[in-house]
């Protein structure tokens, strides 16, 4: 859309400058905001990195904890066993 700035101009400058400044305005907003969402998925990167290395430094308690949820698991599916029969 042609702004009145614009057939000012286009009457003088035979271009339309102002149009031409808002479109490399968008364009530098624009170029901003995919650089903040880049930086937001290098936090999330470090944030699973660390993540895993704590799963890797307590696997040891992680599978006693499996161990333990499975035994009480198994107690309680023979426990409903037998009330049922």
């Amino acid at each position: 859309m042609l702004t009145i700035a614009d057939v000012a101009a286009s009457v003088v400058l035979k271009m339309p400058y102002f149009t031409v400044l808002g479109a490399i305005g968008i364009v530098i907003v624009e170029a901003k905001s995919v650089y903040e969402n880049l930086k937001q998925e290098e936090k999330g990167v470090e944030e699973v990195q660390k993540t895993l290395l704590k799963i890797f430094e307590n696997k040891d308690q992680i599978k006693e904890l499996i161990i333990f949820f499975n035994s009480h698991k198994t107690e309680n599916y023979d426990t409903k066993r037998t009330t049922q029969q």
